[in-house]
């Protein structure tokens, strides 16, 4: 029996106006569906077990005497409780002083041991400067402590004066009622231990390295700015500095101004976790914090990398900053990254001479490598992306006939993509309002799951329901829904494509395009091939279901670990943040997660595969039968 409905596609079958016609080749049954959703969590969970991932703890007893490259969190630990004391140190207060006496005594007991020279001063210091923050003023201090400790290099003290150094920074004040034990005690512990290890060294390393214990961060910044009055800031060539915006997890790499020093921490980094998307976020004040590294930048003319914990950040100036909570592993992780970029850095001709502040474009795939290059590059590479995409659009066309209805049909498919964002939106908007208006704002501080319920799965329930309605009405009458699920991730594309375009235009959002061009480089090499094989293999739905979530996942990976890390950082940002509505900020940056995830699924579009035989189609079926 044939059909009287026109093929349109030569070798691809289409279908009519009622669903009923179908063969069963071209839907997916119901438990490849179930199948699919176990899929995705699994994915979900697989890049939450990536992110959370940490090393084994080393014990010191494990770590021969002459072994230097071998961080012991169990050793840090040890440092940590002697630098935390059992009170928070402000800055000024009598038991800062004990404390900072107590982190001297450290510091001299491992010069006594050490194979190479280690000097170490206490300094006190006064002074005053302008700080040209989103406040600006004037900042006057007096007396303000700082210890500092200089592992000898080949580089030495020629001449009475110090050599090329690197140093690295952390402060071990803390603001009241705080432990501070992850701000910034972690790094501080972990700076001890990277101190006596490469003290075990029977080489010295090519360059000095200064490790500057600062007393006065937490007060607007005063201990590093009071350092570069000592004699050993003369000879600091890069800085790496040391802070914290939260608890547990891994630290990450977010400000740069000398990409050579990034290229070491590429080298270094058994799990890298760097995105240069937090770079734009401090520059633009959307995270109203500020660490040392503005200071060394902008008064010591001295070059580097800014790294951070950034995960709960719930605890973060709290009462709930304290040692029992950091997690088995966070120090050794944070150790062994230090220790290895420290070690690498200070043996390296990176300190030889001084370069102007610049920065790369830099992000980590799932914490598997770094990807980095220059502002110049991403522009060429953003620009190539982009037009791939376009290519990638125009390629399904040609597959499947390149002709004015299929370029008509495929804007109006472009166009449901929008109207779907626009009604998810909306969605999101509502649920978000009625919450406000009947429990109390940031519930899910620090629960932060409960932002898939509240913002994720409302946008991705009310964008499909009306996606499917959609293209029903404008393309169910001329292609099967293979083709329709391949004309709507071409129109998804397109709009990516675009938005990239366009953003190209703009030379400061270089270190944020990566999120659109990432999935959009996936997604484009990824339809070549589904499309190829939709046009030529035959292909039943559900092994054209499989091979575009195959050909999907790693774009799918890339948006989870970012929304894994985004969202940690910003929901407590928004907490501390003067907006009234800081429930809207979240809403609005998870539905803009949401989008970039589902865009690069195929779930987002596998109601095409499904058979909905909802009211809306039963009634449309009656009404073109009568």
């Amino acid at each position: 029996m044939t059909s009287r409905y026109k093929q349109t596609y030569p070798g691809l079958p289409t279908t009519g106006v009622n669903d009923h016609e179908e063969k069963s080749s071209h839907w997916v049954p119901s438990p490849y569906i179930i199948l699919l959703f176990v899929f995705y969590l699994l994915l979900l969970f697989i890049t939450k077990a990536i992110e959370d991932d940490l090393p084994s703890v080393v014990q010191e007893r494990d770590i021969s005497k002459d072994d230097s490259n071998t961080f012991s969190e169990v050793s840090a630990r040890k440092y940590l409780h002697r630098i935390l004391g059992d009170q928070p140190r402000v800055s000024g207060t009598v038991y800062h002083f004990v404390k900072t006496r107590d982190i001297k005594d450290l510091v001299d007991e491992i010069a006594n041991k050490a194979n190479l020279p280690v000097r170490t001063d206490w300094q006190y210091v006064s002074g005053d400067y302008w700080l040209a923050f989103s406040s600006p003023h004037v900042n006057i201090y007096q007396n303000v402590s700082n210890i500092i400790a200089v592992l000898e290099g080949e580089s030495g003290f020629p001449n009475g004066s110090i050599g090329t150094s690197l140093l690295v920074n952390c402060h071990y004040d803390s603001v009241p009622f705080a432990m501070g034990a992850s701000d910034n005690g972690v790094f501080c512990s972990a700076m001890v231990e990277t101190l006596s290890k490469l003290s075990r060294r029977k080489k010295k390393l090519k360059h000095n390295v200064v490790f500057l214990f600062n007393g006065a961060e937490e007060n607007v910044l005063l201990g590093s700015h009071g350092f570069l009055q000592h004699p050993w800031s003369k000879g600091v060539m890069n800085v790496i500095n040391l802070d914290s915006a939260g608890m547990n997890g891994k630290p990450s790499l977010f400000q740069v101004t000398d990409p050579r020093v990034l290229e070491v921490y590429k080298r270094t980094a058994v799990r890298p976790n760097a995105q240069g998307i937090g770079e734009v976020m401090f520059a633009s004040g959307i995270i109203p914090s500020d660490t040392d590294f503005r200071i060394f930048r902008d008064f010591g003319d001295i070059n580097g990398v800014d790294i951070a914990f950034i995960k709960g950040g719930n605890v973060y100036h709290t009462r709930n900053d304290r040692p029992d909570l950091i997690q088995p592993g966070v120090i050794q992780n944070a150790g062994d990254m230090l220790l290895g970029l420290v070690r690498e850095l200070a043996d390296s001709d990176v300190l030889d001479t001084k370069e102007p502040q610049s920065t790369f474009v830099y992000y980590d795939y799932i914490g598997l490598f770094l990807v980095t290059y220059s502002r110049s590059t991403a522009l060429i590479v953003d620009l190539f992306i982009g037009i791939l995409g376009l290519c990638s659009v125009f390629y399904f066309l040609w597959m499947f006939g390149l002709r004015r209805s299929s370029v008509t049909s495929l804007l109006w498919s472009t166009a449901g993509r929008v109207v779907c964002l626009c009604v998810g939106l909306a969605a999101v908007a509502f649920f978000t309002s009625l919450m406000i208006l009947t429990t109390r704002q940031m519930r899910y501080l620090s629960a932060q799951w409960m932002v898939i319920p509240l913002y994720a799965l409302p946008y991705l329930i009310s964008a499909v329901y009306v996606s499917h309605l959609y293209d029903y009405s404008f393309t169910k009458k001329t292609m099967n829904r293979s083709i329709r699920t391949s004309q709507a991730m071409s129109g998804t594309r397109l709009l990516l494509s675009v938005a990239l375009l366009a953003l190209c235009c703009f030379p400061a959002l270089s270190n944020i395009r990566y999120i659109i061009s990432v999935p959009l480089l996936l997604m484009s090499v990824g339809s070549f091939v589904s499309v190829t094989f939709v046009r030529y293999g035959n292909l039943k739905a559900w092994q054209h279901l499989v091979l575009d979530v195959s050909l999907a996942s790693p774009a799918a990976l890339f948006g989870v670990a970012l929304a894994l890390r985004l969202v940690p950082l910003l929901a407590p940002v928004a907490g501390r943040s003067a907006a009234d509505r800081p429930d809207y900020v979240i809403a609005l940056v998870v539905t803009a997660l949401t989008t970039v995830v589902a865009g690069t699924a195929v779930s987002v579009d596998l109601h095409y595969y499904m058979r909905m035989r909802t009211l809306l189609l039963y009634m449309q079926d009656i009404r073109l039968n009568l």
